[in-house]
């Protein structure tokens, strides 16, 4: 499998899209305008947009050189692959205007923070568009777009709260927990329904190289199901912490840790199934 900076970059984003989209959310449930908005948004806002940074340069090495995408870029509109490039760049450009905003003006704008999230929500379609519409049958299925906005909805909301655990003090980051655990067990769901979906259909699949996608996946059924373990156990360190009265600071981290593995296992047997 050689496809690590696509896998690098079709994680980085979705979590930056979930991530900010978590941040909008707290931020209007939970946190005082002012300079307490500023206090707690500020260094999430920062790491959020130099996650995004990371999925640009994941971009970049598949692409081989700069140059190319600037190539991509004019087939915007009739590409998936040219949208995906486009969209993911304003994407981009908004999360660091939004964090900029936070350090240079002390402000923090709502309203762009929830635009942000939702161009990245386009951005998440174009980029599982990009491969429902190639010849690769086992990516040319509704599952693909389950798959990645699961992983937004999954990761994105731990993410989150775990980069707002230090400025969030006493019930306001257990409150931020509790609806992390919520929106996790929606992301998760999410891409249970993909892959039962999924499995129904596999048998059908021919891989490039012509042999099913069932036998393709057989070396990595156990992969498959480690990968769901980490995952669950992601949860129900979120669900532990959901009921704590105290903050546990290793286990949130742990939490994010999972989830981050689990989503990389995931990505790895997708791109393996296209190879």
């Amino acid at each position: 499998m050689h496809e690590w900076a696509l896998l690098i970059f079709t994680i980085a984003i979705p979590a930056a899209v979930g991530g900010i989209l978590f941040l909008w959310f707290i931020n209007g449930k939970m946190i005082d305008g002012g300079a307490n908005s500023i206090k707690v948004m500020k260094v999430p806002l920062l790491v959020i947009a130099c996650l995004a940074i990371v999925g640009l340069f994941g971009a970049f090495f598949h692409l081989g050189k700069p140059i190319h995408a600037l190539n991509a870029i004019r087939g915007f509109g009739r590409s998936w692959m040219s949208n995906e490039i486009v969209v993911t760049g304003v994407f981009i450009a908004l999360a660091c205007v939004t964090a900029g905003l936070a350090v240079v003006q002390k402000k923090i704008n709502p309203v762009l923070m929830l635009i942000t999230g939702l161009v990245g929500m386009i951005d998440i379609y174009c980029m599982a568009s990009a491969y429902t519409v190639t010849r690769v049958n086992g990516w040319n299925h509704l599952n693909t777009y389950f798959v990645f906005y699961g992983t937004a909805f999954s990761l994105g909301p731990i993410l989150g709260a775990s980069l707002l655990a230090k400025s969030l003090k006493g019930e306001a980051i257990l409150k931020a927990i509790k609806w992390a655990f919520t929106f996790s067990i929606i992301g998760i769901a999410v891409q249970l329904i993909g892959s039962a979906m999924f499995n129904a259909y596999i048998p059908e699949i021919q891989t490039i190289a012509g042999e099913t996608a069932a036998h393709k996946m057989v070396p990595y059924s156990g992969m498959i199901g480690v990968r769901w373990v980490i995952e669950i156990a992601g949860l129900v360190l979120l669900a532990y912490l959901s009921l704590k009265n105290k903050l546990n600071y290793a286990f949130i981290y742990a939490a994010l840790i999972f989830f981050v593995i689990a989503e990389g296992m995931s990505r790895y047997v997708f791109y393996v199934l296209g190879s």
